[in-house]
């Protein structure tokens, strides 16, 4: 509810930063989030202040263009106020109590601008220590599920490729459901879903959600064509620093690079914005995972009786470049073959596609993790005490430390993606501070 216009902060008299446009405001069971809609990209700083308790979210230079006050009064936020001065744009939300609260930034997109977003987190705040101490005491901790992000390309006004009527965008939701309904059968593990309907999510957007998942791992989903007919089976392509491992995944790369099929804006630069917690998927162990799952995928379609395996191959894919996890790009047949047009046209055929999908994945998890027990990579093996601050998260942590976030889940005996201020977690010693 807006306050009168009598209410509203006057706006700076120096506006040499970014303007507030608008507040607004949605509440959950688990949090409440506050969003800030900025005229341009700016840097900000959030400080809790106590007692009373609240959160300043500070904007050097900023200042306030037709953003009003709100009450909100949802048991957690009682308000947002806004606070106009000479050197900066404060905006103050006004808690019930104290809380945890995470903070990041979103570059525009999809016609909505520049945001600043304030998560306040519902639950009271556990003091420092105390998330090791009930770790260590539960006698079977429950573990993070293992979260596979899985993105059907593709969709709304962007049909993908089409051949005698069949649209890619189709194929792709359909064997991505089945896929999603067989990992989330699977103890352990929870799919989430880039879009479940005939709706184009943006490049941001499948990375966003990737982000807000804090997803353990990356599929994308297509269907291929060629110019000749006879060419046939699944491919599966991984992330190329150095370019494409050949013309035609080259040409291929530049293709689903183009924004009618993969999201990206033309010319736009997502390049460590989308959401400001994003992993640099150049990092060594993430390539090599992402290598790793592409051959196993691959092995998984060799193996069985539904389509032929052709190759792994390296491309410059965007949706894989702007990812913080292992990530592949599966490529399920080919529509330009007429076997292959076949197979996806059939509905049982495609459910035996996305059981290949997730038998690869899951052989990949299972040698990963054999992989690190010989290796030695464990738990006593991260020699750093690190105690959380406000604003980390486990993406942030992972990309300082150079590893995942399924590994420090999965060393620290995690139960969930959120993290209390004050916690202690065992990292490796390469850490490099924010």
């Amino acid at each position: 509810l807006a306050l009168p216009a009598a209410a509203r902060p006057a706006p700076a008299t120096a506006a040499v930063g970014p303007v507030v446009l608008g507040i607004r405001h949605s509440s959950t069971p688990e949090r409440t989030r506050v969003v800030l809609d900025l005229d341009r990209s700016a840097s900000f700083e959030v400080r809790q202040v106590g007692e009373p308790y609240r959160l300043a979210v500070n904007l050097p230079g900023g200042s306030f263009g037709r953003a009003a006050a709100l009450r909100v009064g949802d048991g957690l936020v009682r308000s947002v106020r806004c606070n106009a001065g000479a050197s900066r744009a404060q905006v103050v939300l006004d808690l019930e109590q104290e809380a945890d609260f995470r903070s990041f930034s979103l570059p525009a997109a999809d016609g909505r601008p520049d945001r600043i977003v304030i998560d306040v987190l519902r639950g009271a705040p556990a003091a420092a220590g105390d998330r090791p101490a009930v770790a260590a005491a539960a006698a079977l901790p429950a573990l993070r599920p293992f979260t596979v992000v899985l993105d059907p390309g593709h969709g709304g006004d962007d049909p993908g490729a089409i051949r005698d009527g069949l649209r890619e965008k189709d194929v792709v939701l359909d064997v991505a459901l089945e896929a999603a309904r067989l990992i989330d059968a699977l103890p352990g593990y929870r799919a989430v879903l880039t879009r479940r309907d005939d709706s184009y999510p943006s490049l941001a957007r499948r990375v966003g959600i990737a982000a807000e998942a804090d997803g353990d791992v990356f599929l994308s989903i297509h269907c291929n064509t060629h110019r000749r007919s006879e060419v046939a089976g699944m491919e599966v392509y991984f992330l190329s620093l150095q370019g494409a491992t050949d013309r035609e995944a080259q040409e291929l790369a530049n293709q689903e690079n183009a924004r009618q099929l993969v999201g990206l804006d033309a010319g736009g630069d997502h390049d460590e914005q989308v959401v400001g917690i994003l992993l640099d998927l150049r990092t060594s162990r993430v390539l090599h995972e992402s290598s790793r799952l592409a051959d196993q995928l691959l092995a998984a379609a060799a193996s069985g009786d539904v389509v032929a395996a052709r190759k792994v191959k390296q491309a410059r894919f965007q949706v894989l470049s702007q990812l913080a996890m292992p990530a592949a790009l599966v490529e399920l047949a080919y529509l330009s073959n007429p076997g292959d047009l076949a197979l996806l046209r059939d509905g049982t055929a495609r459910g035996r596609l996305a059981a290949v999908v997730v038998e690869g994945l899951v052989q990949w998890r299972r040698d990963r993790d054999a992989a690190e027990r010989l290796a030695g990579i464990r738990s006593d093996a991260w020699s750093r005490q690190y105690s959380v601050r406000r604003g980390d998260s486990l993406w942030s942590l992972a990309r300082r430390h150079g590893t995942t976030v399924a590994a420090i889940s999965r060393h620290n005996d995690l139960a969930g993606a959120g993290l209390a201020v004050g916690q202690v977690l065992q990292l490796p010693p390469t850490g490099r501070e924010p």
